[in-house]
């Protein structure tokens, strides 16, 4: 039923009744065509596409979950970390180790070369 019938029907209800009476028939009539109308088949279709309270518990227990494993992956890197600082500390100490024994072992060898070539030993 469209506005201007509305109208007009509960003018012409005023007419023959008092206001009242009018108000309480056009109350009971749809305020707009059934077809316009949503049923509780449709709404119920409708809200089902959105997450229940029971998704949002599983969702939030599926992020806690991951929460945990990124705390636990921020440990394990910062771990690695600090065992590659010691792994390179303990290289250069290695390296240094190294050089010096080249550098004592170059150097026991050149001396008494440079000695003898000097002519001061014989």
């Amino acid at each position: 039923m469209s506005e201007e019938a509305r109208s007009r029907l509960y003018a012409w209800l005023c007419e023959q009744t008092d206001e009242s009476q009018a108000e309480y028939v056009m109350s009971c009539l749809a305020p707009a065509p059934l077809s316009d109308l949503v049923t509780k088949d449709f709404l119920t279709a409708e809200l089902s596409k959105f997450a229940t309270k029971s998704d949002l518990a599983e969702l939030d227990t599926k992020v806690t979950a991951l929460d945990t494993k990124v705390t636990a992956l921020d440990a394990s890197v910062a771990h690695l970390a600090e065992q590659r600082r010691a792994d390179r500390a303990e290289d250069r100490r290695a390296s240094q180790v190294r050089h010096y024994w080249l550098v004592s072992i170059g150097l026991s060898i050149a001396v008494p070369i440079w000695l003898s070539t000097a002519g001061l030993i014989g």
